[in-house]
């Protein structure tokens, strides 16, 4: 079977990203759970980033690695069940990156601020019921993707695929364009939720560390150096990774909403765009966190010695 030209780039590319992403992950979990071993525990931002890895794993896997390998007429879904499955982890470990970096950036944003009594108490609060707070997240992210497991099939007879997500070697075949927008619209909503609040949190730590840079102004060169302590380092990386995240699904929406309105809605470069740009946090979040977390370099830069 001979394959286009534009399908052997797009597997290039997916494929390409998502074997960088799922070789930069495991090396992160691998690194976490070896800090755990040494130190007998994790600490609480580190036990959201070590779960946070796996929900990018998840998303490798069911969204990067089917479509990089089909681009290439590699396709290892057989059954509706198989799509089903599928589309249900594609649909709830997304949920899980935005609810856990959501998490990730509020316990940053409360850790600033601790030097208040009030957060000072919200953080010990979050810290008892991180294990509960990242639980109702996994929860929440499963059963409110359930519906995406509803409509998978492997192939479809009809010649109208107008209320459909055709990830090629499954479809989502929706009865109708309301139940398509409705369903589309509710997850929507939940995750913009989620954005929102991260965007806030974001801000907040944003606001804290410029006002901090202007209470150093001044100050000797040795007690500057001080600035660039691990809480500040976790703080400029959780919103580094806000901010990729931001900008990844303010794009990926901007796409759907075009396509939903009906203007490009079969546009396969528009949909593989979306699709790409749906797993790329998964792919640069190990190397955002390499870069800022100083304990996991040295653990890496450890195991390589």
């Amino acid at each position: 079977m001979k394959i286009e030209t534009r399908h052997i780039i797009k597997g290039v590319i997916f494929g390409i990203t998502t074997a960088v992403g799922l070789a930069s992950n495991i090396v992160i979990m691998l690194a976490l759970s070896s800090i755990a071993y040494k130190e007998k525990k994790l600490m609480p931002s580190e036990t959201i980033l070590f779960t946070l890895t796996g929900a990018n794993l998840l998303l490798l896997f069911s969204l990067g690695l089917p479509h990089s390998l089909f681009a290439f007429g590699v396709k290892y879904f057989y059954t509706d069940l198989d799509c089903k499955f599928d589309g249900h982890f594609l649909r709830s470990s997304r949920v899980m990156i935005i609810g856990l970096t959501c998490l990730l950036s509020c316990f940053q944003g409360v850790t600033l601020a601790s030097s208040n009594p009030t957060w000072a108490v919200i953080k010990a609060k979050m810290q008892k019921y991180l294990s509960l707070l990242i639980a109702f997240i996994i929860i929440l992210s499963t059963v409110s993707s359930l519906s995406s497991a509803l409509y998978p099939i492997v192939s479809s007879n009809s010649t109208d695929l107008k209320h459909s997500i055709h990830l090629g070697y499954c479809i989502s075949m929706y009865p109708n364009a309301f139940l398509f927008i409705l369903i589309g619209m509710i997850s929507f909503a939940r995750d913009v939720f989620f954005v929102v609040l991260m965007a806030v949190a974001s801000t907040y730590i944003l606001l804290t560390l410029h006002r901090h840079r202007k209470q150093m102004k001044g100050k000797r060169s040795s007690e500057k150096r001080q600035e660039n302590s691990a809480e500040e380092q976790a703080a400029k990386m959780v919103v580094t990774f806000v901010i990729i995240y931001v900008l990844l699904f303010g794009i990926e929406n901007i796409i759907w909403f075009y396509q939903i309105s009906g203007s490009d809605e079969g546009n396969a470069a528009l949909t593989d765009t979306r699709f790409y740009l749906e797993f790329c946090f998964s792919t640069a979040f190990p190397f955002v966190l390499i870069t800022f977390n100083k304990k996991v370099k040295c653990q890496l830069s450890c195991s390589l010695t």
